[in-house]
């Protein structure tokens, strides 16, 4: 979980909001690439989620360990690729099974399917 300036659009035009976001790419091109790739964070937590957004409270301690300061939605479908520099702070991590429940909510918001491998 980092702390960026997200960019948005807003009556087409780009804008950007600071706000939490998670670094979505594979740690391996992390330390090689000048640019990570980030899924939005947002404070919005509506009735019903799709599959594509993955709620993370606050006070639980998946939320505390993350780094979180509301009760917030992983949005899988808002991702972006922006320079490394611009990352402001670090917040936290995700626990391996939030981590893993954002994988599908990304492959849902990706429309990709798992596929099965021959050995």
């Amino acid at each position: 979980m980092v702390l960026i300036a997200f960019p948005f659009i807003a009556q087409g035009q780009t804008e950007r909001k600071r706000r939490p976001a998670l670094v979505v790419q594979a740690d391996r091109y992390n330390r090689r690439r000048t640019a990570v790739v980030i899924a939005a964070i947002t404070g919005a937590t509506p009735a019903h989620l799709l599959p594509c957004k993955v709620p993370v409270a606050q006070h639980s301690p998946q939320g505390k360990q993350a780094g979180l300061r509301l009760d917030s939605v992983i949005d899988c479908q808002t991702i972006a690729t922006v320079p490394r520099e611009e990352i402001v702070a670090r917040l936290g991590t995700l626990s391996p099974d939030l981590m893993r429940q954002v994988d599908e909510a990304l492959k849902d918001a990706l429309g990709l399917a798992t596929v099965a491998r021959e050995p």
